[in-house]
């Protein structure tokens, strides 16, 4: 009895010793595959980031190109402005010179 109840208590120690082998394989694989799925995560975040900022890129230079071609109308129409403005007064420059050229040459 003393045989079998050591060799029963051998084998069992074998098939601890086995198991105990299996889990450490098997949470090294769990901790790999953990970290693979981590790198996979961050590769997805960046790209995700990379494309969130190529878009607000777009969308401001959008934004900034609606922006320039406002404030260009606004410049055009005041040049408009300015230019039938400076051509009014070149106009009344002209009457008053004439005015003043017939006027002397009318006293002379």
């Amino acid at each position: 009895m003393s045989i079998e109840v050591l060799k029963s208590i051998k084998q069992t120690e074998l098939e601890a010793e086995q198991i105990k082998k299996q889990s450490l394989d098997d949470s090294k694989q769990i901790v790999n595959e953990a970290n693979i799925q981590a790198y996979k995560l961050q590769e997805q975040s960046v790209e995700n980031a990379e494309k969130e900022a190529k878009n607000i890129l777009i969308n401001a230079e959008k934004l900034a190109s609606d922006e320039i071609r406002k404030l260009q109308t606004e410049v055009d129409n005041q040049y408009d402005d300015i230019k039938k403005s400076a051509r009014q007064n070149l106009d009344k420059a002209i009457d008053i010179i004439m005015g003043k050229v017939v006027t002397i040459h009318a006293n002379s």
